[in-house]
This record gives structure tokens, C-alpha cells and sequence, in this order.
């Protein structure tokens, strides 16, 4: 039967008294709510939509038979008209009411897919958005994230999910090691370079030292040699001078000895005083060397923190075009990605302003 009254058997005559149609429309009602449904099921749901069809095509031949009866009765179309708008109105509203449990059921399951297709797009973007220039921080903390979409009842979605998730996950995890050892080949390399920076400078101040010390004993081993030479000469030519003239002889050879000891004493004087300037000249050379790789090191911790100014400002640019785009609408991870993809290029006639 495709309705839920036996069509053959209602006349024309109960459009003459609203009580008639009443009473239809009642035993309509009674019986369509009477049929219990189970949407739980596919036969449920199907039977659900089957008394909802029935309901519609008692409507339908409802009507039908109103229209014929007005074509019959042009007297009556007012009244005619008004049982049909009440015949539809109210097999209208109970056709919608026997189908709303299998309508909400309906909303509910797309709800439901829509939910597990957003989640899905949600792992993917986690993995696409991932720079290859983030920190070993912040792709785990995508993981981690990845890790709690991941964590639902994925039912009909499953493998779907599942492969998905690998997908992401073994993006995400290579990235992770990369950025690892990204920042262990920075951390050897600068270790190296300080070492290098320290052995240089240890050899260069050894070497100044070195050359301060053998030019200040070269300078006094001259000059003791060349005194020592001269008061040689002069004790020779005393002695010549004493032996020309014997008279005083003793007396001037105790002079030229007091002469000899003095200059020794003075060139042995004069050779420390050239070590101790040789030993002060090395330890201001040894300073200066110090002062300017000071200097070098101040202008490397100058560039560097320049460099992390620079690179938070951008991080701030970024911040704030995404709190932009999710004040226009747009979802967080949304939001991220489209900031992402105007600062690579891959927005034609979009920049970032820096």
C-alpha cells in the first residue's frame, strides 16, 4: 500500500464537513505515530523513510481527490481549498515529525564524518605546515599534537587514519632528526672554532713572548760584550801606559782594575734591566693581544644577538598576520599555514612586510 488510508474508499462528500477530514487526518496521525522505529539500523531507518513516503502520498491522493472534487463544485472551491491547505499543512507537519528521528540521525552521522575528515586534514596539516628550519622543539610538539588527533574512535576511518597518521608521524619524526643534528653539527662546529681561536691565541702569545725575550738577551749580550771589549781595550792601554811609565804604575793598574769591575758591574746592570724591559714589553704585548680578541669576541656576541633580534621580529611579523587571518575567520592551523605560505612566495602578489 503506498498510503495509509485506503484511498478508494473516502468519497468527495468529506471535504462537505470539517469534521470528516478531522477525524482523517486524526486516524492519519494515530496511525503513523503508532509504528514504532528503530533508526539504529538500516532496516529501522529504511521503514522509517517508508512511513514517511506513505504519509506523503496520503497527502498526495488526499488532495488530489479535493482538486477533483473542485472541478466538480466551483461553488465550494473556497471551502475546498481550505480543507486541502489544512490536509497539507498538517500531513506536511506529521511527515516531518515521523521523519525527524531519521532526520536528526541523519545530521548526526554527517556531523560525525565531517568530524573524522577534519581530523584527518588536521594530521596532514600538521605535517605539510612543518618548516624545515624549526627546532627539535617544536616539530615534538607537532608530534605531540599529531598524537592527540590520533586518539579517537576512528570506526569506518580507521585504516584511513591509520595510514595517514604514519604518514605524518614519519614526516615529522624525520624532520625532528634532521633539526637534532642541524644543532649538534652547529654545536661541534662552534666547539671546534673556539678551540682553534684558543690555540692560536696561545701560540701567538707564546711566540711574542718567545721573540721579546731572545731580542731583549741578544740586545744586553752586545752590549756586555761590546763594554767588556771596550774596557778590555781600556785595561790594555793602561797597562801599555804603565809599563811606558813605571813611575805610579801600581796605582794606575788598581784604577784600570776598579774601572774593569764597574763596567762588568754595569753591563751585568744593564743586561737585567733589558730582561726586566723585555719581560714588560712581552706582558704588554700579551695584554694587547688579549684586549683585541676581547674586542673580536664583544663583535661575535653583537652580530649574534643583531641575528635573534632579527629572527624573533620575524617570528612577531608572523604572530601577528596569524592573529589576523583567525580574526578573519580562519582556524588556527589554517591561519599558521597561510602566514607560512605568503613568507615562502607561494602566495602570488602577497608579502610580509619586515
Amino acid at each position: 500500500m503506498n498510503a495509509l488510508v485506503a484511498i478508494e474508499t473516502v468519497t468527495p462528500a468529506i471535504f462537505h464537513e470539517t469534521r470528516y477530514v478531522d477525524a482523517m487526518l486524526d486516524k492519519l496521525e494515530a496511525e503513523a505515530r503508532s509504528v514504532v522505529t528503530d533508526i539504529s539500523t538500516p532496516a529501522g531507518r529504511s521503514a522509517v523513510k517508508s512511513l514517511a513516503f506513505k504519509v506523503t502520498r496520503s497527502k498526495t491522493a488526499l488532495d488530489d481527490l479535493g482538486k477533483n472534487l473542485v472541478a466538480d463544485l466551483k461553488k465550494q472551491t473556497g471551502a475546498v481549498d481550505a480543507e486541502r491547505r489544512k490536509i497539507r499543512d498538517r500531513l506536511d507537519a506529521l511527515a516531518e515529525e515521523v521523519r525527524k528521528p531519521l532526520t536528526d540521525w541523519e545530521n548526526v552521522e554527517k556531523d560525525r564524518v565531517n568530524g573524522h575528515e577534519a581530523a584527518i586534514d588536521a594530521m596532514l596539516s600538521l605535517s605539510i605546515a612543518a618548516s624545515a628550519n624549526e627546532s627539535p622543539a617544536d616539530l615534538q610538539d607537532r608530534i605531540e599534537k599529531l598524537a592527540a588527533i590520533n586518539d579517537r574512535a576512528w570506526q569506518e576511518f580507521a585504516a584511513r587514519a591509520s595510514a595517514t597518521h604514519a604518514t605524518a608521524f614519519a614526516d615529522l619524526d624525520r624532520k625532528r632528526k634532521a633539526a637534532i643534528k642541524r644543532e649538534e653539527d652547529a654545536a661541534e662546529l662552534a666547539r671546534l672554532r673556539a678551540e682553534q681561536t684558543a690555540r692560536e691565541q696561545k701560540e701567538r702569545e707564546e711566540r711574542i713572548a718567545a721573540e721579546a725575550a731572545a731580542k731583549a738577551t741578544r740586545e744586553a749580550e752586545a752590549r756586555a760584550a761590546r763594554e767588556a771589549k771596550e774596557a778590555a781595550d781600556r785595561a790594555d792601554a793602561e797597562r801599555r801606559r804603565i809599563e811606558q811609565e813605571r813611575a805610579g804604575a801600581i796605582a794606575r793598574a788598581e784604577a784600570a782594575e776598579r774601572n774593569r769591575i764597574a763596567a762588568a758591574a754595569k753591563a751585568e746592570q744593564d743586561r737585567k734591566d733589558a730582561a726586566a724591559k723585555a719581560e714588560r714589553d712581552r706582558k704588554t704585548a700579551v695584554e694587547a693581544e688579549r684586549k683585541r680578541a676581547e674586542r673580536a669576541r664583544e663583535e661575535e656576541a653583537a652580530l649574534a644577538a643583531k641575528r635573534e633580534a632579527d629572527q624573533q621580529h620575524k617570528i612577531n611579523v608572523h604572530t601577528r598576520a596569524a592573529a589576523a587571518f583567525m580574526n578573519a575567520g580562519l582556524s588556527k592551523d589554517d591561519a599558521k599555514a597561510a602566514v607560512i605560505a605568503i613568507a615562502k612566495g607561494s602566495v602570488p602578489n602577497v608579502s610580509l612586510s619586515y
